[in-house]
């Protein structure tokens, strides 16, 4: 063969040393676990995407679910159509029909003179202020009811079974002589001792006193266990000067009420005014046995024993008093002319001592 020709097919089937010393059996291997690596890699980022993704649609899953089941689950706000304060719910059905009307519902026209029209649409009016009316009171929007019952007899003078509760309003309102005028005139039968005894605090508020004991008496005579009519007559008798009847309405009324502890003290203090002090001392005794930190009604007896001649149980109501309260009040409430008789002895300046003392 050509030498040439043998060169050229030498040349042919030659093979390029860089090359082959790429291709050894080390850097393949090296090759391969570098691939390895980075599919492992490759593999570790997927998983921790696909666990992030599934995290977050897990929880958004859970979060529309629970958004769902609450708006579900949570009763809608009542929204009144008409007045703002009175709950849809709190209606009886049969007069929730009221609030699918404006305020000014069923104002029909009427010039005012010769007898109103009697006709559905003005049925309709008073049964709508009425509905309104006893919804008011429930919720003591007192003027508001009073304006609401005031349509109603305006359209119905003669209705019954409003007067009572607007006259309840008034009371409410302290407006006693309206209550006075729309209830003193009403049949018996419809005068319960409640509002008996609220036409005696009216006239009582009046100063219409001989009104005042009459109303009061009935609702004692239709229900003697109902001490309020009692109180109010103690009141009323005080305020006319009537010692005796006053005091025996105090106590008739503390007999039924003997835990009002406020109008007990009033008593007290009422017996001191009139001079009862013997009396007053037996209440005050048996109030501080109940009470045993106020310390102004240990004073009080203290002061009632000093008028009683009793220095002993005066001085040891003062010094539970004194125990209960400041020095400088203390010293402020036995600067009064009532412990005059007190200042004297040698007990009561021992005290003034110990007083001032403590002030220091």
């Amino acid at each position: 063969m050509d030498t040439g020709k043998r060169q050229h097919l030498q040349d042919i089937y030659a093979t390029d040393q860089t090359a082959k010393d790429d291709f050894t059996p080390q850097v393949a291997q090296e090759i391969v676990q570098e691939r390895k690596r980075e599919i492992r890699r490759q593999r570790a980022v997927s998983f921790f995407l696909g666990l992030t993704i599934l995290g977050l649609s897990v929880g958004l899953i859970f979060v529309v679910v629970h958004e769902y089941m609450t708006i579900q689950n949570t009763a809608p706000a009542a929204t009144p159509i008409a007045q703002e304060y009175i709950p849809r719910y709190s209606l009886p059905a049969e007069s929730q029909w009221v609030l699918d009307f404006s305020k000014s519902y069923g104002s029909p026209k009427w010039d005012g003179e010769g007898e109103r029209p009697f006709d559905a649409e003005w049925v309709k009016k008073a049964a709508f202020d009425l509905v309104l009316a006893e919804q008011a009171a429930g919720f003591k929007k007192y003027r508001e009811a009073a304006e609401y019952y005031e349509k109603v007899l305006e359209i119905f003078p003669d209705i019954k079974g409003v007067k009572v509760p607007l006259g309840t309003v008034y009371f409410h309102l302290n407006e006693f002589d309206k209550a006075l005028a729309l209830l003193e005139d009403l049949p018996d039968e419809d005068l319960t001792p409640n509002i008996l005894n609220n036409l005696g605090a009216a006239c009582l508020g009046a100063k219409a006193y001989d009104k005042a004991e009459k109303y009061l008496k009935r609702a004692i005579e239709k229900q003697p266990t109902y001490a309020e009519p009692q109180k109010n007559l103690a009141l009323l008798y005080q305020a006319m000067d009537r010692e005796d009847d006053a005091v025996a309405a105090y106590q008739k009324y503390i007999d039924m009420r003997p835990d009002d502890i406020d109008t007990r003290h009033s008593y007290a203090l009422y017996l001191t005014k009139i001079g009862r002090w013997p009396e007053a001392a037996d209440v005050l005794e048996e109030l501080t046995e109940q009470i045993t930190d106020v310390p102004t009604l240990y004073f009080l007896l203290a002061q009632v024993e000093t008028h009683n001649n009793r220095p002993e149980k005066a001085m040891e109501a003062l010094r539970r008093g004194i125990q209960l309260t400041e020095p400088s009040a203390a010293l402020a409430y036995m600067d009064s002319k009532d412990f005059a008789q007190l200042r004297s002895s040698d007990e009561f300046q021992g005290l003034i001592k110990k007083l001032e003392e403590e002030k220091k």
